[in-house]
């Protein structure tokens, strides 16, 4: 069994992804985004050391308008609501946004999921409980069968 952050439900192979943070959330987005292809780019003043090391564009400073112009999915990772709160109103009625702080402002939410080679299994509670979707995960790849 693989757990594979964000399945391809959603093609994203050389699609412009932007995140706006570079703390553990925005780290957390980053790693899971990796496998999929996608182009990440993150804008925060700082970075984890983790995001640092990772293979992604970063652009260091505050948030601007301009750095989400061309994103199809744009992450708002800050611990600031004024700053989330920006960003979805800067946002183009193209592009899908989460706000990891204000699923009211979100235009998707993140899945927990088990994949194996002929199937995939998503889990969602539509952003009001994602440990609840972890929990869930763990029974079904506890289960021999699924």
């Amino acid at each position: 069994m693989t757990n594979v952050g964000y399945p391809v439900l959603l093609q994203l192979t050389n699609k412009k992804v932007a995140i706006i943070g570079g703390g553990k959330i925005a780290t957390k987005k980053a790693h899971n985004l990796l496998p999929t292809g996608a182009t990440i780019t993150v804008i925060a003043p700082t970075f984890t050391e983790e995001l640092q090391q990772m293979p992604v564009q970063r652009i260091t400073g505050n948030y601007e308008a301009s750095h989400i112009k061309d994103a199809l999915l744009i992450f708002c990772c800050t611990n600031d609501p004024k700053v989330n709160a920006q960003i979805t109103h800067d946002a183009l009625p193209h592009q899908l946004v989460n706000d990891c702080t204000d699923k009211s402002r979100s235009d998707f939410f993140n899945m927990a999921t088990v994949q194996k080679e002929d199937h995939l299994i998503a889990i969602s509670t539509h952003g009001s409980n994602p440990t609840r979707s972890k929990e869930i995960r763990r029974i079904i790849e506890r289960s021999a069968d699924f």
